[in-house]
């Protein structure tokens, strides 16, 4: 296996765990409504999934572990991702949250900022702020 390979399977691993939990998140009230499901299908469609990945992954989730983003920034990128998903049906269910916060926690986040962080986030959002530059003073701020 070339170098080349090696990161094609390291980022195909992080793209498919991150679809995961995007799915996740969606789920995690017990409904995925249409809005969920268009935002993460999008973003599959973003990071180059095959609809045979996509389905393969939301029948069985526990089967693709969970990578763990080598960057601030990607890490920032991908709750801030969670986040918008979280937030696309226009309201903020408690469960959803709480898998936020759990996320962001598992994919670097300290445990002591996750809270103030995650409600950055959500302002972010709820103010439209563009999200890179979102992501780039979150970085800044929190590492």
């Amino acid at each position: 296996m070339g170098l080349s390979d090696l990161f094609n399977s390291y980022d195909k691993k992080k793209r498919r765990s991150h679809f995961k939990n995007l799915f996740s998140v969606a789920r995690a009230d017990g409904d995925v409504d249409r809005a969920e499901m268009d935002l993460v299908i999008g973003l599959a469609e973003k990071f180059h999934m095959s609809t045979d990945e996509v389905t393969k992954i939301i029948r069985n989730p526990d089967a693709f572990p969970l990578v763990t983003p080598k960057t601030s920034g990607e890490r920032m990128e991908h709750l801030y991702d969670l986040i918008t998903v979280m937030m696309v049906d226009g309201r903020i269910d408690e469960k959803e949250l709480f898998l936020c916060k759990s996320l962001g926690i598992k994919l670097g986040c300290s445990e002591e900022t996750i809270d103030s962080l995650v409600r950055e986030l959500i302002e972010h959002s709820l103010n439209e702020v563009d999200p890179e530059k979102a992501v780039k003073f979150l970085v800044a701020k929190y590492g």
